[in-house]
């Protein structure tokens, strides 16, 4: 198992049934393989070059024969069959069969199979491009990443300088995989009764345009949840300011990186409250303020999707995508309002598609309105409450006016890039 030959089926298997990208060549090097178990069943995890990008893929070893427990509604986890020292060998996904996932567990996070013999149950919770994300018996997340950056992975080195920086409104990190260099996934404790920032605005709107009242009279009433998750951004912003540092960021520079995507975005009509030519205005006058503004690491997609509110309060649950560019893997220092924008404008997103679903919660052309009302009141709460945080001051203009301007500038970026949000649950 230690070279390309017995290996090359497999990872064509592999990358068949996790590539969405073009595939750009038949050529697959194997870079790094650790075997984590021998034997029957055993676990081998690989790093190997293919398409560009550097592929990690985590592989069960079972008898031939063997009956497999497949995970997360996986239609075939076999990838094929490989001969070692043991004999013929059928390779599975180890991330889509329940006891290969409970080795991979115990392993990185160094538990004892003895003492967690008990760790039964275990379901796929994400299975994307980003990660592979499993729970076990309500205790921990084990998160795994298929395709590797060349050196730290940015959501993990994320999680990791927030947690060393004392940010608790997150599932605390119990373990880092790493090897060469390379992040390849990270356990965490798994936070019981959590619910996502999405599931409840997408629940409140549906109660307030039910009752037909205004969103302050309504039994679910998301003024007092956004109240707390502008605190808790706030906080968030603080740590990673203590984590990584600040640099000096120029206003005009960053209306000029805008591009035309931007107008393009406020001319449909994709952030309620600007018109083309008010756009424009606004960032005519910030391109001419000559304001030089603090900047961090941020989140970087900081939407309802990736924060869930818990018995304890709201928590970050997702860092990615770890405050870096678009398809670099350069950390990208911005103004921390471009996180709150992403949050603003994703209040103004769940408003739109609550408003035009269809059935018994809808009421026509009152439902808009009342869903504006929501997302206005719901977007002054968050505001208000992350202004006010200890310790936010010193990253942010004085100047209350051009908080403002900068956060609508930014809520237009984000209206550019579209919609990131889960469907609501039906």
């Amino acid at each position: 198992m230690s070279g390309p030959a017995p290996l090359g089926g497999v990872l064509a298997r592999w990358r068949e049934q996790h590539s969405h990208a073009p595939v750009l060549g038949d050529v697959i090097e194997v870079v790094d393989v650790e075997v984590l178990r021998l034997g029957r069943p055993g676990v081998v995890d690989v790093v190997a070059e293919m398409d560009g990008r550097l592929a990690h893929a985590v592989l069960g070893i079972r008898r031939p024969g063997d009956q497999l427990r497949s995970l997360g509604g996986a239609e075939e986890p076999a990838l094929g069959t490989v001969e070692d020292a043991d004999g013929e060998g059928l390779v599975v996904d180890a991330l889509h069969v329940a006891d290969a996932a409970r080795v991979l567990l115990e392993t990185v996070a160094g538990l004892s199979g003895g003492a967690n013999g008990d760790l039964e149950t275990v379901s796929v919770v994400r299975d994307d491009d980003e990660a592979t994300a499993l729970a076990f018996d309500r205790r921990y997340l084990l998160t795994v990443f298929p395709w590797l950056f060349r050196g730290p992975h940015p959501g993990a080195a994320l999680l990791a300088g927030l947690d060393e920086a004392g940010f608790n409104h997150l599932p605390a990190p119990v373990a880092f995989w790493r090897r060469a260099g390379r992040d390849l996934g990270v356990v965490q404790e798994l936070l019981s009764g959590a619910s996502s920032g999405w599931a409840l605005a997408i629940g409140s709107l549906r109660d307030v345009i039910a009752s037909g009242v205004q969103p302050a009279a309504a039994g679910g009433d998301f003024a007092p949840e956004a109240l707390a998750l502008g605190t808790m951004a706030a906080r968030m912003h603080v740590a990673l300011d203590r984590a990584f540092g600040r640099r000096a960021g120029d206003v005009a520079n960053w209306v000029d990186e805008l591009g035309p995507d931007v107008l393009a975005a406020a001319a449909e009509g994709q952030r309620s409250g600007f018109a083309a030519t008010s756009a424009e205005d606004l960032l005519a006058s910030l391109r001419r303020s000559g304001l030089r503004l603090p900047t961090i690491r941020t989140h970087g997609d900081l939407h309802l999707g990736r924060v869930a509110r818990t018995d304890h309060g709201w928590v970050l649950a997702d860092c990615m995508p770890g405050g870096t560019a678009p398809g670099t893997e350069e950390p990208l220092f911005r103004c921390p309002l471009a996180d709150v924008a992403d949050l603003t404008w994703s209040l103004w997103h769940a408003a739109q598609v609550a408003a035009g679903e269809r059935g018994p919660a809808s009421v026509g052309p009152a439902s808009s309105e009342t869903a504006l009302a929501w997302q206005a009141r719901n977007r002054r709460a968050l505001l208000a409450a992350y202004l006010a945080t200890p310790g936010i001051g010193p990253l942010l203009p004085a100047d209350r006016r051009v908080v403002r301007r900068l956060l609508a500038m930014f809520e237009l970026a984000r209206a550019a890039r579209g919609p990131s949000e889960p469907a609501p649950a039906r």
